[in-house]
């Protein structure tokens, strides 16, 4: 049969209105926590992007003297500068093929195939919404800990569940310092795709052996094709998280991120602190809580790792502590652990697109998501159409967008443990 398009469009119309996809959040706990909103483009002479204002410092014009304070006052102010944010953007594709739409019984067929793959779509984006949220804007999703031929062990087995079979990966001996690897394969290719894995061993099977030429080497990292610039100084193009924001150590702050120098003041760049200076993991959570305290900011809540949550609670086994759904009346949908810290209360939840071994804890009103378009996720429908035929085929399909920032308005306020 021929696809009546202008019906399909219609039903998808009424299915998807605004072309909102509502993301299912669930699974997706910190996502869910975020608040989110369509934020302001401005313009800058480097583009478009949301501008978020930050105050890293009091006016210190003052002194037991009058005449040396008031001295002081001509250059001395409330320092503001702001972040100039410039939204990621991922694309996911929903496809139907050809073969199913001429064998399907009339449009509300091909409907019900299209709505299924935009839903599957919608899971895929969703999950790596949820991995860059603790990424740096890079797109680094694991790292290589030794390959041999087309097969990859990872340098920690979890790193398995950021990759899904079918995904087409590239390599670099660097997150952000060097061009992607560029093996001698026959035929020549720059990436390879998963076509197995496994979990308790930590592997990944690859279509393409990449150990040749310019090969893929023991703690490469490893990114999703399209999500890492081939350049020794690659731009973030992917939505940036909480390791940009609050990076794990002092030297990973960036003298211009997003138009900040966060190397200034842990007011910009955040607060971290290694684990093993404290006795065991819930010492290492509320030394930094106490931290933020000092530092003038409250913890509301701390996301680890699963395992790394699982090794929190198995510690605190033979304390008194209580799991809950919500706190201060707002319903959190899932349980965590509460842990007394010095500005009170804070939630320690697991999030699986987190990575494992540290914790990052903040006060969920200074963090936040602002997107471009009128939710998170929507089909693009730029040239009027929902839905559209794929150049040189006779498949069908739909393009998923998510365009968004994350942000931490008070990184001072905010901090990582390392070595958990």
């Amino acid at each position: 049969m021929s696809l009546d398009v202008s019906s399909a469009q219609s039903i998808l119309r009424e299915t998807y209105p605004n072309g909102i996809v509502e993301i299912d959040y669930k699974k997706a706990k910190t996502l869910a926590l975020l608040r989110k909103e369509k934020g302001t483009l401005v313009e800058a002479p480097f583009g478009y992007g949301f501008k978020i204002p930050i105050k890293y410092s009091n006016p210190q014009a003052g002194s037991a003297t009058y005449a040396t304070g008031y001295a002081e006052a001509a250059t001395e102010y409330s320092r503001y500068t702001n972040w100039f944010l410039t939204p990621g953007e991922l694309f996911q594709f929903a496809r139907v093929s050809g073969a199913l739409i001429r064998r399907s019984q009339g449009v509300g067929s091909f409907v019900k195939a299209i709505v299924s793959e935009i839903e599957n779509t919608k899971t895929a984006i969703t999950r790596y919404v949820e991995m860059y949220l603790d990424g740096n804007g890079f797109g680094a999703l694991g790292q290589i800990g030794s390959i041999s031929t087309v097969t990859i062990t990872l340098k920690y087995p979890w790193m398995t569940r950021m990759f899904e079979i079918g995904t087409a990966l590239v390599a670099s001996e660097s997150v952000s310092g060097a061009d992607l690897r560029d093996p001698t394969t026959s035929p020549t290719v720059q990436y390879a795709k998963v076509t197995a894995r496994n979990a308790a061993a930590g592997t990944l099977t690859m279509d393409t052996d990449m150990t040749v030429g310019d090969a893929w080497a023991a703690n490469d990292y490893l990114f999703r094709r399209g999500d890492r610039q081939d350049s020794a100084s690659p731009s973030r193009i992917v939505p940036c998280g909480f390791e940009g924001f609050l990076p794990d150590t002092d030297g990973a702050r960036s003298a211009s991120f997003f138009n900040v120098d966060q190397t200034l003041s842990e007011r910009l760049g955040g607060l971290r602190r290694s684990a093993t200076l404290s006795g065991n993991l819930e010492e290492a959570l509320l030394d930094m809580s106490a931290d933020i305290d000092a530092a003038g900011g409250t913890t509301t809540h701390c996301v680890l790792g699963a395992n790394t949550y699982a090794k929190l609670a198995k510690s605190i086994l033979n304390k008194t502590y209580f799991d809950i759904e919500d706190m201060d009346g707002v319903k959190l949908g899932f349980k965590g652990i509460v842990i007394q810290g010095p500005s009170g209360d804070f939630v320690c939840y697991s999030d699986s697109a987190f990575a494992e071994g540290r914790a990052r804890l903040f006060d969920v009103e200074d963090v936040g998501i602002q997107h471009t378009g009128d939710d998170l996720c929507f089909i693009d429908q730029t040239d009027g159409l929902m839905v559209r035929e794929i150049a040189g085929t006779d498949d069908w399909g739909a393009r998923v967008v998510s365009s968004f920032q994350f942000h931490v308005d008070a990184p001072g306020h905010a901090g990582v443990v390392t070595d958990l």
